[in-house]
């Protein structure tokens, strides 16, 4: 193991923006749910910065389904005006087709992201066992980047994304 140790001087200051890239790619998975959401608040606010480049990845079972599609366009195209408000960032939206958890996790294998940010139900680990969490599958098999799950803290009387329209 290498290390570069720096020593300066009281009136020198440490550059720590150094060599690193100026923007990073970001993934953060949303669906239609409040919990969604907050994670997409989350990270707009603690973790994107100026020069990042967000993928947002939405999953649907078929694009075939004309009916699904256009929601899942709507909620994309919501979310894109809100991040392109909020920060600085470029945003490229994808609608991707299959099971939620493979789906994102092969988007991360192609975009090759710092993180995967998403939201969690909340389930106890007998639901998610025995109904499945995206999440969860996320957490294990994602190996392109490390999976950041942001815990809900939305209270139940809240909003999903699809009823933001109706403000």
């Amino acid at each position: 193991m290498s290390y570069r140790l720096q020593t300066l001087s009281e009136e020198e200051e440490y550059n720590w923006t150094g060599d690193r890239k100026p923007g990073r790619d970001i993934i953060i998975a949303v669906d239609h749910g409040p919990k969604s959401k907050h994670a997409f608040d989350w990270a707009l606010n603690h973790f994107c910065r100026a020069g990042d480049t967000l993928y947002l990845v939405h999953s649907v079972s078929s694009t075939k389904n004309s009916i699904v599609y256009d929601v899942s366009q709507t909620l994309m195209e919501k979310l894109t005006r809100e991040a392109a408000k909020v920060a600085m960032v470029k945003i490229v939206s994808r609608i991707v087709e299959g099971d939620a958890g493979k789906a994102i996790c092969k988007e991360a294998e192609k975009v090759k992201p710092i993180a995967v940010v998403m939201g969690t139900r909340g389930r106890s680990l007998m639901q998610s066992v025995l109904q499945g969490s995206v999440s969860e599958y996320c957490f294990h098999n994602c190996k392109a980047a490390p999976v950041i799950i942001v815990p809900g803290i939305v209270e139940a009387g809240e909003e999903s994304v699809a009823s933001l329209d109706k403000r």
